[in-house]
């Protein structure tokens, strides 16, 4: 792969008749190969590296989309939603509201930070960060409810063919939260909505990347009656960590709301809408507290998240009711086909 990216990038440079660069982007992860690669890059063509955060590049390739030298959008605030993406302090994001401009971004808010035992496993078997959402103590919602007893007992008695080795699975993965050992902390919009897959039995282990997100979709889709689930939980609070305050939504609360649900035997189909419906509309209102706050009238929406229609129309529908401007993609993509963009602006910004 490595050797591949090396030689994709000379073809480029000889079709192109490039023999130097201003400058190199790539991704913050220092882990990418084309994090490696752009090191090399720059040593080799005497330039400055620029890293860009994954999510600022997502916002900038849409700010690109609308952008002109008297607009109002030339300051906007993003809605990142995916799956990951490796953030400035380290954590893996996906959840985010960035006040952003064309060279700088402000993290105002996000998910709730959930923990990830063993992990990328979460990803590939999504029972495990439905039991960590569950599990956070950070929620006031149900908390004497949901003890540490009672959902090992709800996954011991409804989700333990969904764990690869059973109840030695599920109380290894606990002790696992408690140690802190390989476990990572994510804000991800993705990993909640597989949670609701598989809390939904809809998907128990991913084969594809964004097959449990997916899968849910369509299961909401075939939901057409007029009576929906309102009442879930939207709370949203005050966070404080090393980096700094921000606010995020409690989807650890939505999380156990979707399980009482199950519980009380309501249509799983119903649940599935109230899923997805409760995370748009907690993202929205995160971002339009945040415009509020920063006197800005444009939110724009990217990231894989927004592939999904119905919560890109929650989310409009919920921004353009508060009054302000939703924007989407228009010559690029949400996904991130577009980071690639965004990266180039944001280093071609800062020079």
């Amino acid at each position: 792969t490595y050797e591949f990216l090396q030689e994709a990038i000379k073809h480029m440079m000889r079709i192109t008749k490039t023999d130097s660069f201003d400058a190199i982007a790539c991704d913050l992860h220092p882990q990418f190969f084309t994090t490696r690669l752009a090191k090399e890059l720059a040593e080799e063509y005497d330039c400055p590296l620029i890293p860009v955060q994954h999510h600022h590049a997502h916002g900038i390739s849409l700010l690109n989309d609308h952008y002109n030298e008297d607009s109002k959008n030339n300051e906007m605030i993003i809605i990142a939603a995916d799956g990951v993406g490796y953030g400035a302090d380290g954590n893996s994001w996906g959840g985010e509201i960035l006040c952003t401009n064309i060279k700088d971004y402000e993290r105002t808010a996000s998910l709730m930070p959930q923990k990830m035992p063993g992990g990328d496993l979460c990803t590939k078997y999504p029972v495990r960060m439905l039991a960590s959402i569950l599990s956070n103590p950070n929620s006031a919602y149900e908390n004497e409810k949901y003890s540490e007893d009672y959902i090992k007992e709800l996954l011991n008695n409804n989700y333990i063919d969904s764990f690869q080795h059973g109840a030695i699975e599920i109380k290894s993965l606990f002790r696992q939260m408690e140690t802190n050992l390989n476990v990572g902390i994510n804000t991800s919009t993705g990993r909640v909505l597989d949670s609701v897959s598989t809390a939904l039995h809809i998907c128990d282990k991913r084969s594809y990347e964004g097959e449990a997100s997916m899968k849910l979709e369509s299961y909401a889709y075939d939901y057409k009656e007029e009576d929906t689930l309102e009442d879930f939980p939207i709370i949203i609070k005050e966070f404080e960590d090393e980096n700094g305050k921000r606010k995020i939504l409690d989807t650890t609360a939505i999380m156990r709301y979707i399980v009482d649900k199950i519980e009380e035997g309501e249509n799983l189909n119903k649940i599935a809408v109230a899923g997805q419906k409760a995370v748009s509309i907690g993202l929205a209102k995160l971002a339009v507290e945040s415009a509020k706050e920063k006197g800005i009238k444009t939110i724009g929406a990217t990231g894989g998240v927004f592939y999904n229609e119905a919560i890109t129309d929650y989310i409009k529908s919920y921004i353009e009711n508060e009054g302000f401007e939703f924007v989407q993609h228009v010559n690029s993509c949400p996904g991130d086909g577009s980071v690639s963009l965004g990266q180039a602006i944001i280093a071609g910004c800062n020079l």
